[in-house]
């Protein structure tokens, strides 16, 4: 006979031993490390609209780091956003780097601080998601910036190729 399955069968067993490879030193690792990147990541905001243009470009790649460093902590404990999932807004729509990166830092904190231990609910994990696909649109180039590399990429290879 067939034990009965009860709750807590399917609740999530990520903070306990069984089934957990990483120990709760490296657990208390990346939750920290997901507090500073959500913190950082809302420091920063702020100067990517200085009047400086270096500023900017420096504010940028700083968020730029703190988001994708971020998502690998995101990835370590086991969470994989996607980069897109149908019916999400357009650019045209989405909020400014700014806000992005400041509603992303504040998601981070709250999923550190109150949802890290336990794997937290679907519709948390969403939001989480969302806003993080938003502050990536938000961090990544223009199509005009993106052409801008391939040309200089393009160029850089044909260069390679004359030479060799």
């Amino acid at each position: 006979m067939y034990p009965s399955l009860s709750p807590e069968n399917f609740i999530s067993s990520f903070g306990k031993t069984s089934g957990n490879y990483l120990s709760p030193e490296f657990l208390e690792f990346l939750r920290a490390e997901l507090l500073r990147c959500g913190k950082a990541l809302q420091t920063v905001a702020s100067a990517l609209e200085h009047e400086s243009r270096e500023v900017k470009e420096q504010a940028h790649l700083a968020a730029t780091a703190q988001f994708f460093y971020a998502l690998g902590l995101l990835y370590t404990r086991g969470l994989i956003i996607p980069p897109e999932v149908p019916g999400t807004s357009s650019r045209a729509e989405e909020p400014s780097a700014v806000t992005a990166c400041e509603v992303f830092g504040e998601a981070l904190e709250r999923f550190a601080r109150e949802q890290f231990l336990g794997r937290g609910t679907g519709r948390e994990l969403g939001e989480l998601s969302e806003k993080a696909r938003i502050c990536f649109r938000a961090l990544a180039p223009e199509s005009e910036q993106l052409e801008r590399v391939r040309d200089e990429r393009t160029r850089v290879d044909r260069k390679k190729a004359v030479s060799a």
